[in-house]
């Protein structure tokens, strides 16, 4: 029945109106529950169209890990990190790719992309998820690229920043960095003191967290060297960047 309700919505996600539930007719368990929260998600219907079933009967089992561990776990302490290497995008617009290898590092898998460097690293993953002629890194893309090349147990998910209050986003980075998983924001970045009202979207990396101050630290890939480094914020500064406005998600 499970399987029956992912093939309904990946038909309705063909025709362009994923909007139609039809999986409210059949009786649900934990996984019908999740599934119904991600089936009209713009991200979660295109990688059901390019990914197919299986991958997203996948992707449930990591939401339903990931909400078991947060009822399992407390979080971590006052203070959590998973350090990333920061690394400058080498395209302008490779800020998801770049970001990915970032995080990577932070979980001690970079070695697992090809490439002698950096630079071809990026190149790798560029080349995987067509980033030129997309002209960027898709959200349920970079996804699939942390959970491919970490050859760890660890498992990445994406969720809607609109969908969360900022404690919920505290417990979310704490939660992650804890699991040795460093953490992705989708974000846009007017609402970052240090861009200055400079509007984009853009994929950066969290990797600490203060409880107590409620600071966290992004690290930035910015090709622009005003903006690239590493960066302490305040924590209602990052949770706007995924929360104030639609379609912006936190991987983690």
């Amino acid at each position: 029945m499970y399987k029956k309700i992912i093939g309904i919505v990946l038909i309705m996600c063909i025709m362009g109106n994923a909007s139609v539930v039809n999986a409210a007719e059949y009786t649900l368990t934990e996984k019908e529950e999740i599934y119904k929260e991600y089936q009209n998600d713009e991200q979660f219907c295109m990688m059901l169209q390019e990914y197919g079933e299986e991958y997203a009967e996948e992707f449930i089992e990591d939401v339903l890990n990931s909400r078991y561990r947060k009822m399992m776990r407390g979080g971590g302490g006052n203070e959590c990190y998973q350090y990333v290497t920061n690394i400058k995008q080498t395209k302008t617009y490779n800020c998801g790719t770049t970001t990915a290898l970032q995080t990577l590092y932070g979980l001690g898998s970079a070695g697992n992309v090809p490439g002698e460097d950096n630079s071809a690293k990026i190149s790798t993953l560029d080349a995987k998820y067509n980033v030129d002629g997309q002209g960027h890194l898709i959200v349920y893309q970079l996804r699939n690229a942390l959970n491919e090349y970490n050859k760890g147990s660890q498992r990445y998910i994406y969720e809607v920043g609109k969908n969360m209050t900022i404690n919920t986003f505290e417990d979310n980075i704490a939660r992650s960095l804890t699991n040795c998983k460093p953490v992705v924001l989708h974000a846009k970045t007017k609402y970052l003191t240090y861009y200055g009202g400079k509007d984009l979207n853009h994929y950066l990396s969290v990797d600490y967290i203060n409880r107590t101050t409620d600071k966290v630290r992004i690290v930035d890939c910015n090709y622009n060297p005003e903006y690239y480094g590493v960066h302490i914020v305040t924590l209602e500064e990052a949770y706007n960047t995924i929360n104030a406005e639609t379609n912006r998600y936190m991987i983690y």
